[in-house]
């Protein structure tokens, strides 16, 4: 099976993304190490795992989604993939903070890991805009 490529400014900007992503659970995760117990350290880690993976699907599903021989039916694909996705991650940290694994503030941080390189990286865009405006 070929890799699914973009060959367009969209997929550097993933590439950007991604390294975001894995900065953000870097500095999260040695933050964590320096101050926080080892369960919260735990909940992070996991939490921040489960937000890489659904970002990597997501991806991998759009990609696929905008290939000319998939576009017939690519929203409805895309939307029950995502729901599913949606279901099974919430059947996971259900069943993970049912067992007492994790912490809940530990994995809000680290399932907010996505969140925040997109957010750094678009207030990065809003200020190359607005550089190049003036």
């Amino acid at each position: 099976m070929k890799p699914l490529r973009l060959e367009s400014a969209e997929d550097g900007m993933l590439r950007r993304l991604w390294r975001g992503n894995l900065v953000a659970f870097a500095v999260l995760t040695l933050a964590a190490l320096l101050v926080a117990p080892p369960k919260s350290v735990v909940s992070l880690l996991v939490g921040g795992l489960i937000a890489l993976v659904n970002f990597g699907l997501l991806e991998r599903t759009v990609r696929r989604a905008l290939l000319p021989r998939e576009r017939s039916s690519a929203l409805r694909k895309v939307l029950i993939k995502y729901y599913l996705r949606f279901i099974a991650t919430a059947l996971v940290l259900f069943f993970l903070m049912r067992q007492g694994w994790v912490e809940p503030l530990g994995l809000l941080v680290g399932l907010s890991v996505v969140m925040l390189s997109i957010l750094a990286w678009g207030v990065g865009q809003a200020r190359k805009l607005s550089k190049e405006a003036v």
